[in-house]
């Protein structure tokens, strides 16, 4: 019984003495056994390895196997496993049941314990405190013992659920960790050990049960042999302190064994045998971690870096070396090359998309999850169902799956209903009645009803069962079989096979079928596991998805010929010729180890000050991820490549990572190369021709060269006609084709499409009118196609808007019929009458702020807003003489008091009638002239701009204007004047120190904050009207008076020239208005949509557009293009607005 360990550095060819320590023992002991003892995930390519080195007959005497299948071997052997090894979803099972047991009890952990991730760690927690053979009477006391706090209550939710997960697994199971216990104790009555000789290799280092059970097999085996990667001459920092660790700790173990030692066998240092041929890499090896190092002078060919523009440009430039590199040398081959990510997750989809283009064979070692794959999401959302009843989130989720009998077209009517309407699961259940949105027309409307009824119970008829039968289930055998009866009965489970099948795909297809295989296992653990236990659905929901979760699946590569793609921890190989290692960025690679977890680094810290150590802190893994940098570097034999990203795929700037100013000063004639833009490279460039999807592509950029005029090497046009031959290709050439000549310029609609979209005679608000010059197309696309946003059951802004300004309305009309002066109502009457006003509106047309806590409160606000808006106007209105006259005014249709405003189009023949709605009139009645003073309520903060007036952009309050002015003697008993056009912000705005204030400071800051805004009659008794307390300040418009001089209160210099205004500059703001309306009409008489959103300095409309998706503007393409707002003085624009040049609103 004696120990050997092997030392070298990385590359030194440890693996190697290993096969010969087996050859040779296997000739002067052929009676013994031989193992070789590898992690888990080492053990194929080992067994591989045996039969290539040792030969055919080894397969007799060399046993590969890990810590694990060496366990159950020698239970197997000698007896003493009592209870089935449950698997690692069956813990995930049972630490969800028991979290779910105990949550109540918890203390620290209470709120997240039912959490999946949670969860997760918990798991990780149990097994890590197992596998490291915790003392869990020690710990007890420890912590009992302890006068932190925080610290108790902590471990105390650990113990708690530590033992609850215990409890559940020992009802009939052991776990990996007690097989291993049970193993221990019983392997001196292994025969096969007794007569063995043990080589362990690809270990740093070992958990104190693995460490242990060496012991034991120091104790029984003949021989153990064990490779450490440990640096002899001890100068390269802390980058070996994990093997120099278990190097300590194997001596120890020996001890206790009462192990010989024998002389150990140090491979030599000066160059590892991987590197001889390779002076770049054996300097790698050697400075990287060297402190001082040295600095490699001459010309570096072994050694890359890469800056990509993101991950997808990191790929491609990987897969086109590959290409170029299997191409320009005949004897390598795609399994001799290796790609590692420290962050494979973020890499692996882009990988397996950009190699498969380029007919690159990929393998991904990585385990897959499968709770994102439909079939998953179906079951998942079928338990939901089963649970909450047919909620929008269950029901859509497993409808959307494409794995259920309902068709795409009925998901879409179905999901529109709903979602327009608000429909709670609970009302599933009953026919729906509710009107469908946008649908008027009677008979169109019950067709429609029929038909989403028709969809509703074609639903229930088969999900409304298998509620009822899982309701009446009680254990968790009863429910897992009903839900596996549904997926066999209803052929979900083939249908999904015949999806995945149907893409042609042999690696996705094969990745399903193990999905499948992986759900059915699920379900066998949950019976075997919990099959008996009574359980609630949700509970049960709770523990599948966990479960789904955990779940992992490994594929077997389609062939041995592939590129190994792998995280940085898991791949090693002596027989890697070259390394891409992708995403060499900060705080990736290495990792940046963050102090999180449920046990923390202060934790550990308080811990060993009780004289417990044995958890790992943060610090430790940080050294070991830079002992994964040296595992990584001394990978391959012939080239190594890093890149990193500048980017990432958000746009947001990536930092290099250390390593790579590391590398760059141990090679300082090495060239970074970067690659900014692939349009950018010279034509000519054949690099990329690689594989058929790949050259396609490339022909599609030199395609697009060509297009704009730049030249191309004449093989392109040999390519293009190779392409125009393939049958697979054709298509997609020719849709290439028309793509490059594609525009998403519109041309002008004919004299007779515009009318058979707007009809024979125009009738058009203002706002329309606004909104054709901020965006002809967007007009087009809203009243001419008439297209509409989904209808969601919710309270919008408009909405929000409608009810305040019609409970405004009915306030005014209510005191108007009671005979009382608004200028006369106090707090309390507003405040009554707003409360009873809004909840009538509610009730009456839209019951939608009933529907929830968040919509009532709502509802509440709303009401506190429009109480303070009457309060504001009430206290505005009293300061003068202007009399609300009319609110609500409506013009242009049938019955309405004033008629519509005639607008004639130019060199047409045709008018147009604008109609609309005045929100409010106050009229001052002097010197026998009606004074009019028009208010338009708006939500947010508003001011007249005269650069938006004669832009067409601000149009209403002057049409208003004009509208009244043109027709006084309908409504007024002298000619009207204007007095104003003003807004009004309907808020309840927060005042800043507003508790240190007395309320009458508080109202004056109200008052204040919501001024009116607008054009001014300058004329200072006018004026005084408005506010008869005016002077150098006032309270109610955005005016002073000084000097019997009306002038503006803003300190911008123009603002008075802009908003003060004489009766003559009124009538030339309409004359204008009436002419710039009259050219806005012209171009879209004339079938104007282009695509020319306006653009004023920063501001453009596309920002809050909801058709960007159908213009797809891009004001980057040289056709695409913004109406540029110019900038003028004052000055400028009224001299512009008198001699009526109208500026083109849509060109």
């Amino acid at each position: 019984m004696s120990l050997k360990l092997i030392y070298g550095l990385g590359g030194s060819g440890k693996t190697s003495r290993i096969y010969d320590e087996i050859r040779e023992e296997m000739k002067r002991h052929p009676d013994r056994n031989m193992i070789l003892l590898v992690p888990d995930q080492y053990t194929f390519r080992a067994e591989q390895k045996v039969l290539k080195e040792l030969g055919q007959t080894s397969v007799f005497k060399v046993s590969v196997m890990s810590f694990g299948t060496m366990t159950r071997r020698i239970l197997a052997t000698v007896g003493g496993a009592t209870h089935a090894l449950i698997s690692d979803t069956g813990k995930s099972m049972l630490m969800t049941k028991a979290m779910s047991d105990i949550k109540d009890h918890l203390k620290l952990f209470k709120a997240v314990a039912g959490k999946p991730g949670f969860i997760d760690m918990a798991k990780s927690l149990v097994d890590e405190m197992k596998r490291y053979d915790m003392d869990m009477e020690e710990l007890r006391k420890t912590i009992e013992e302890s006068e932190d706090q925080e610290l108790m209550q902590k471990f105390q939710d650990i113990l708690l659920f530590y033992d609850a997960f215990e409890k559940e697994v020992h009802k009939g199971y052991v776990d990996s960790t007690d097989e291993m216990h049970f193993s221990l104790e019983r392997i001196h009555e292994a025969d096969f050990l007794k007569n063995a000789e043990v080589f362990i290799d690809e270990f740093n280092d070992f958990s104190v049960m693995q460490l242990q059970f060496i012991e034991k097999l120091m104790e029984n085996a003949k021989r153990v042999v064990l490779t450490l990667t440990l640096d002899q001459h001890h100068d390269r920092g802390d980058v070996f302190q994990i093997t120099k660790d278990t190097e300590r700790k194997i001596f120890e173990a020996a001890e206790m064994a009462g192990a010989s030692i024998e002389k150990p066998l140090i491979l030599p240092d000066e160059t590892p045998l991987r590197f001889r041929s390779n002076p770049e890499l054996a300097h790698l090896e050697a400075e990287y971690f060297h402190y001082p190092n040295r600095s490699y002078r001459e010309k570096t060919r072994s050694v890359s870096i890469y800056k990509a523009q993101n991950s997808y440009d990191e790929v491609e430039k990987v897969a086109l070396d590959i290409k170029r590199r299997i191409r320009e040398d005949d004897s390598l081959r795609y399994r001799d090359l290796a790609i590692l990510c420290r962050n494979i997750d973020a890499y692996a989809n882009i990988i397996v998309s950009v190699f498969r283009e380029h007919e690159i064979p990929v393998f991904l070692d990585k385990r897959r999850d499968i709770d994102g794959s439909p079939l998953s999401q179906y079951v998942l959302a079928l338990v939901e169902v089963a649970d909450q009843g047919f909620t929008y989130d269950a029901l859509f989720t497993l409808l959307k799956t494409g794995l259920s009998h309902i068709g795409t077209e009925e998901v879409d009517l179905l999901e529109n209903y709903i979602l327009a309407n608000g429909i709670k699961g609970g009302n599933f259940q009953k026919d729906w009645v509710y009107p469908y949105p946008n649908i008027h027309e009677e008979k169109l409307m019950e067709a429609y009803l029929q038909r989403t009824n028709e969809v509703r119970d074609k639903i229930l008829s088969v999900y409304g069962p298998l509620r009822e039968r899982i309701a009446s289930a009680e254990h968790v055998e009863e429910i897992t079989r009903i839900l596996y009866e549904h997926l066999e009965d209803h052929g979900v489970l083939e249908k999904s096979v015949d999806i995945i099948n149907d893409l042609g795909d042999e690696e996705i297809a094969k990745e399903h079928k193990e999905v499948v295989k992986g759900i059915i296992s699920i379900f066998d653990d949950l019976v075997d596991v919990l099959g008996s236990e009574k359980m609630e659905i949700g509970i049960y929901g709770d523990i599948l998805r966990q479960a789904m979760i955990s779940y992992k699946i490994a594929l077997i590569p389609l062939t041995l010929d592939q590129v190994i793609l792998g995280d940085v921890a898991r791949v090693k190989s002596d027989s890697i010729k070259g390394l891409y290692i992708l995403g060499v960025n900060d705080g990736v690679f290495p990792k940046t180890i963050s102090d999180e977890g449920i046990i923390t680094d202060k934790d550990i810290a308080k811990l060993k000050e009780e004289g417990f150590d044995l958890f790992i802190d943060s610090k430790t893994r940080s050294i070991y991820e830079q002992f994964l940098v040296y595992t990584a570097f001394t990978i391959p034999r012939e080239f190594l490549s890093l890149s990193y990203v500048g980017a990432d795929m958000d746009g947001k700037s990536q930092r290099p990572s250390l390593v790579i100013a590391r590398v760059k000063k141990l090679f300082p004639e090495l060239m970074e190369e970067t690659y900014i833009n692939p349009m950018d490279k010279k034509s000519g460039d054949m690099t990329e021709v690689e594989g058929k999807v790949a050259t396609f592509n490339e022909l599609i950029k030199e395609m697009r060269r060509n297009y704009q005029g730049d030249p191309v090497n004449p093989l392109w046009g040999e390519v293009y006609d190779w392409f125009s031959q393939e049958e697979d290709f054709r298509d997609r050439l020719r849709r290439s084709r028309e793509g490059l000549n594609y525009s998403n310029l519109s041309k002008n609609l004919t004299r007779e499409s515009v009318k058979a979209l707007y009809g024979d005679q125009l009738y058009l608000s203002v706002s329309r009118l606004e909104r054709f010059t901020s965006c002809p197309f967007a007009y087009y696309i809203q009243y001419g196609l008439k297209a509409k946003d989904r209808v969601m059951h919710e309270v919008t802004a408009p909405d929000v808007g409608t009810l305040m300004h019609e409970v405004i309305d009915q306030f005014t009309e209510d005191i108007r019929g009671m005979q009382i002066a608004m200028s006369e109502v106090d707090k309390g009457f507003i405040r009554e009458a707003v409360d009873k006003l809004v909840d009538q509106a509610i009730e009456k047309t839209n019951t939608i702020y009933k529907s929830s806590p968040r919509y009532k409160h709502m509802g509440e606000k709303v009401k506190r807003i429009i109480n303070r808006s009457l309060e504001t106007i009430t206290a505005q209105i009293s300061k003068g003489s202007f009399v609300p006259m009319f609110n609500e005014l409506g013009f242009g249709k049938e019955g309405e008091a004033l008629p519509a405003l005639s607008i004639e189009i130019p060199e047409t023949g045709e008018d147009a009638l604008l109609r609309g709605r005045i929100d409010r009139i106050d009229v001052m009645e002097m010197d026998g002239k009606s004074y009019i003073r028009i208010i338009d309520y708006k939500s947010s903060a508003k001011d007249v701009s005269l650069k938006d007036v004669f832009y067409g952009l601000q149009l209403q309050l002057l049409v208003y204007l004009d509208v009244i002015l043109r027709n006084w003697s309908s409504i007024l008993s002298s000619q009207a004047v204007p007095g104003a056009v003003l807004y009004f912000r309907l808020d309840n705005p927060m005042i800043k120190g507003g508790i240190n204030m007395t309320d009458e400071e508080i109202e004056q800051k109200v008052l204040e904050s919501l001024k009116l805004k607008g054009l001014l009659l300058k004329d200072a008794r006018v004026i005084r009207n408005m506010d008869r307390d005016i002077d150098e300040f006032s309270l109610v418009i955005p005016a002073k008076i000084k000097n019997e001089e009306v002038v503006s209160s803003s300190n911008r210099k123009d603002k008075n020239k802009e908003i003060i205004l004489t009766e003559e500059e009124f009538d030339v703001l309409r004359d204008y208005v009436r002419e710039s309306i009259g050219t806005i009409l012209k171009e879209l008489f004339d079938g104007n949509i282009s695509i020319t959103p306006y653009k004023d300095k920063d501001k453009i409309p596309c920002t809050y557009c909801t058709y960007k998706s159908i213009c797809q503007f891009d004001g980057k393409i040289a056709e695409n293009h913004y109406r540029n707002l110019k900038a003028m003085p004052i000055e400028e624009l009224w001299e512009n607005m008198k001699k009526k040049e109208v500026t083109d609103h849509g060109k």
